[in-house]
């Protein structure tokens, strides 16, 4: 106990159960990675809604014009190719339990707080599960310690090579190689490019350079080596069996509220041939 008869007015004001925590109103949220890449493929969700664990996609294969010989018969080819399957093989969840005590004790909405973190690590989940698709890649073209504009016109000389229309090519990178793009002078120049600020437009998007549109994710794979990824949109393909979906259930027994997020789907390489991977060797 102070002592009343002494001037401890300091003293008892610095005491730690004198001095009044304050608390902010609201909850903040960590800053997310950016997420891109199952905007960018193909979606073939509406294939696989009515069940099923495979998803065949039929091919037909090349055929060569011939000659025709005098007096000779044509000879005839057939055009059938190898399908593509899509195994519908991930289930994958994010889940919190909500104690009722801490639920009754405290002032804020838990349960709005906390679901924004499960779907955040969902939608990782299915970001990183498309980018880790580079394992399956048709190419890959070295970008050494840093990305340069020589590596770019490598992966759209890949793209030509390949026979893969110009539109809707796509590229995503991640931190490390923006910044090694954001140093080429003709992509970011208003003198260059004729447009204000391009490298650094909205939604994430770079820049469009060489009609590949290119996109920033802090997500893209980093094994030792930066795994950044080229692709056109038909060229990999999402299948959503369930989107993702809440469940919740009220738990007497553990007097808590049980709050799953899950959801079933495929990924997978449909032309590989029009996906690249374009490595640094650092990170991504």
């Amino acid at each position: 106990m102070p002592n009343l008869n002494s001037n401890v007015t300091l003293a008892i004001s610095q005491t730690a159960q004198y001095v009044q925590e304050r608390w902010t109103r609201d909850i903040q949220q960590p800053f997310d990675k950016t997420l891109q890449a199952a905007k960018l493929v193909q979606d073939r969700s509406g294939m696989v809604s009515g069940g099923g664990d495979l998803l065949r996609i039929p091919f037909t294969g090349a055929i060569n014009a011939r000659a025709k010989a005098a007096s000779t018969d044509v000879t005839f080819d057939s055009a059938d190719g190898t399908a593509i399957v899509l195994n519908i093989d991930k289930h994958y969840y994010s889940a919190m339990r909500i104690e009722d005590i801490a639920k009754v004790q405290s002032n804020y909405d838990l349960k709005s707080a906390f679901q924004v973190r499960m779907v955040e690590a969902v939608a990782r989940q299915i970001d990183t599960d498309l980018l880790t698709l580079y394992t399956a890649a048709g190419t890959t073209v070295s970008g050494g310690a840093a990305v340069d504009d020589a590596d770019v016109i490598s992966t759209v000389t890949t793209f030509d090579v390949a026979n893969t229309p110009p539109s809707l090519r796509r590229g995503v990178i991640g931190s490390f190689t923006k910044g090694d793009l954001l140093g080429v002078n003709k992509y970011t120049a208003y003198d260059q490019t004729g447009k204000t600020g391009e490298a650094v437009s909205g939604n994430g998007l770079i820049s469009s350079v060489y009609d590949m549109d290119m996109y920033f994710s802090q997500n893209v794979v980093t094994a030792t080596t930066g795994r950044n990824l080229f692709f056109h949109k038909s060229a990999i393909n999402i299948a959503k069996q369930l989107a993702p979906k809440v469940e919740m259930e009220y738990r007497a027994a553990a007097l808590a509220t049980d709050c799953v997020l899950h959801t079933i789907y495929g990924v997978g390489i449909e032309r590989s041939a029009s996906v690249i991977e374009l490595t640094r060797t650092t990170a991504a």
